[in-house]
């Protein structure tokens, strides 16, 4: 989606950082806070890709960028490229905690590997890139932290034992943090989205339906039937509230999950 040229580019002379911003959601995001004038930092370990997104944004928005081949639960990597952003550009304003995995499995065949590689990127990536930009946003007195959990954190999915467990721990984690941060005019939100269409959610698709034994493309098809809104969702639609939260006009809203999904939860 390309904004109108009259849209007001709110976040020129910010610093926005988008974990996981290769590809999907984080992509979206990160074009985004490009079109309205932010600086772009790009946190994923595809490095290729990363790189190719951060050069598309700078040539296409004429905006600064940098791409950091970083794993989100790596405690010294994050501060190492916290340490980079900041000799870079000299401050954070914004960042995204977007970098998240999904494993389809069934709770029997659930192995501990799997398990822990769920909850390291889905949670602790949260914690540890949380806790690495706390201190930066308290000196700054000032500053906009994303994290993104799934309405899978606020009802069950079948199979799903370790991706709903994790993002709704990403719920808790958001509104513990918002306490900690918010005498600083720091503020913490989650974002939950519904089913989007990207990347992460046609392996969802090809997970559930092998489980299932259906033909590829059925989970989808009844997925968007269900929803009340009849259509599955769009990136642009959750980069929209994205960029709320991260705006001035989200300026006293603190510790909130916001479900962007259609009405898939009324159901």
């Amino acid at each position: 989606m390309q904004l109108p040229e009259h849209y007001p580019h709110r976040f020129t002379g910010q610093v926005a950082v988008i974990t996981g911003g290769a590809q999907g959601l984080g992509e979206g995001f990160a074009r985004r806070f490009a079109q309205e004038g932010a600086c772009v930092v790009i946190i994923d370990l595809q490095c290729d890709k990363c790189e190719q997104v951060a050069a598309r944004l700078h040539d296409e928005f004429c905006v600064q960028t940098l791409a950091i081949d970083a794993s989100v639960s790596d405690r010294d990597a994050i501060k190492a490229a916290v340490g980079h952003i900041l000799d870079e550009f000299g401050r954070i304003d914004i960042w995204v905690n977007n970098a998240g995995v999904y494993r389809g499995t069934a709770i029997e065949n659930l192995t501990m590997e799997e398990w822990a590689f769920m909850l390291d990127v889905n949670y602790t990536g949260v914690f540890v890139c949380t806790q690495a930009i706390a201190p930066v946003m308290k000196r700054q007195r000032k500053g906009r932290i994303i994290n993104m959990s799934s309405i899978a954190g606020r009802t069950g999915f079948k199979n799903s034992v370790a991706y709903c467990s994790t993002k709704a721990a990403v719920i808790g984690l958001t509104r513990a943090s918002a306490m900690d941060l918010a005498a600083y005019n720091v503020t913490v939100n989650a974002v939950c989205p519904g089913t989007i269409l990207t990347d992460m959610v046609l392996q969802v698709d090809h997970d559930i339906c092998a489980n299932e034994g259906w033909p590829p493309g059925t989970h989808l098809k009844n997925k968007a039937e269900s929803i009340p809104m009849k259509r599955l969702g769009t990136i642009e639609e959750v980069a929209g509230v994205v960029a709320f939260l991260a705006s001035d006009d989200a300026a006293f809203v603190t510790g909130q999950a916001i479900e962007v999904d259609g009405g898939e939860l009324l159901v």
